[in-house]
């Protein structure tokens, strides 16, 4: 069925259908001079061309109007029984006018160059000659406009289900990073609940630097990927408010290799990782140490989030982390399917250490 599709306006189109007719009419004109050759027929070398060249040149003066009546009405499956009979009829109408096309051109022609009067011979069976031929054209240009609609139909089908794909993986992973932010700020508004009566001073700096972030949180709150050092600054403003409650029972070590802080990671993708990292690394009490470190392996930016805690296989390793490593993990996967890593390891020497890979594509400013 022809969808979609109406009659061509630019010049350019126009010229190639006529500059295909040409071509058309100049190969059946070699065909019949050939043919003769071989006959040994006399005639003039002009017949062939000036028969064939205006019999294809009077279709491509007929073509626009067959066009846009293939278009108004094209066959259906619902409709086909009433359609079919329409375009015999106008099949019809396109083989008379082209053969009286053909008969008045050729007749003007043959007048211009003194050639004897062109006889086209009897008329009634001259008709039904030229629409078995015609007949043919009408079908073959109907089948081509039915193919180029099933292309562009086909195309149109495979962009909007691309784009039906790219919204349902953007609506997951915002739904991914909404899971986050509400995580995070339990835990944080658990931590100044516990410091209020404690320690004031440090309640009223944790809610000064949770607000800080979340004003760099709702700043890039539509954005799936950030630079790594637009990343940092979250995460220093996270660490901000860990500060705030460990004062020195906490140490922050960060190694970022030159040129990996423009390199765009998910956002939010590092705070579950070190929010895990400083629940491991101070949950016996004594004092903590984390290490961030960035660079480039390969055509792969390589990032570990190390603790010094009692390891990946401690019940504490596995209390609050699950949602923080599940959620990155599932983020990782909508952004890149299988072209990442996120591992999590027994640290040399204790602790544990979570190691993220992903494409490395860089961004010239953050």
């Amino acid at each position: 069925m022809i969808r979609n599709l109406e009659t061509p306006r630019s010049l350019r189109t126009w010229l190639s259908i006529a500059g295909g007719a040409v071509f058309v009419g100049l190969i059946n004109a070699n065909i019949v001079m050939t043919s003769g050759l071989a006959e040994r027929s006399e005639f003039p070398s002009s017949y062939p061309y000036i028969m064939e060249l205006s019999g294809s040149l009077c279709a491509f003066v007929l073509f626009p109007f067959v066009l846009s009546f293939m278009i108004r009405f094209p066959i259906g499956r619902d409709d086909w029984w009433r359609r079919l009979p329409l375009h015999l009829f106008g099949s019809m109408v396109f083989g008379a006018s082209a053969t009286l096309l053909m008969w008045g051109s050729r007749t003007l022609i043959y007048e211009i160059l003194g050639w004897p009067r062109y006889d086209y011979g009897a008329m009634g069976y001259r008709f039904l000659m030229e629409y078995q031929k015609q007949i043919l054209l009408y079908a073959v240009i109907y089948c081509v406009l039915a193919l180029i609609s099933y292309i562009r139909q086909t195309r149109e089908q495979q962009l909007r289900a691309a784009q039906l794909e790219s919204k349902l993986n953007e609506a997951r992973l915002t739904a991914l990073k909404m899971q986050l932010n509400p995580h995070f700020l339990f835990n944080t508004m658990n931590m100044i609940s516990s410091l209020v009566h404690e320690d004031p001073a440090g309640a009223d700096r944790m809610l000064a630097r949770l607000a800080d972030f979340l004003r760099l949180t709702l700043r890039h709150a539509d954005a799936q990927e950030v630079t790594l050092g637009k990343e940092l600054e979250f995460i220093d403003a996270y660490l901000d408010i860990m500060q705030a409650r460990f004062h020195d029972r906490l140490t922050v070590i960060i190694e970022i290799e030159p040129g990996a802080e423009l390199v765009t990671v998910p956002h939010m993708l590092l705070q579950p990782l070190v929010e895990n990292a400083v629940t491991h690394a101070t949950d016996d009490g004594g004092p903590g140490c984390i290490r961030i470190a960035a660079g480039c392996r390969g055509e792969r930016l390589h990032i570990t989030v190390r603790d010094n805690g009692n390891g990946p296989d401690a019940p504490s390793a596995h209390e609050g982390g699950g949602i923080g490593l599940t959620n990155t993990e599932a983020r990782l996967s909508q952004l890149y399917g299988t072209d990442h890593t996120l591992r999590v390891d027994q640290a040399e020497g204790g602790g544990c250490l979570v190691t993220v890979e992903v494409p490395w594509h860089r961004r010239e400013s953050s």
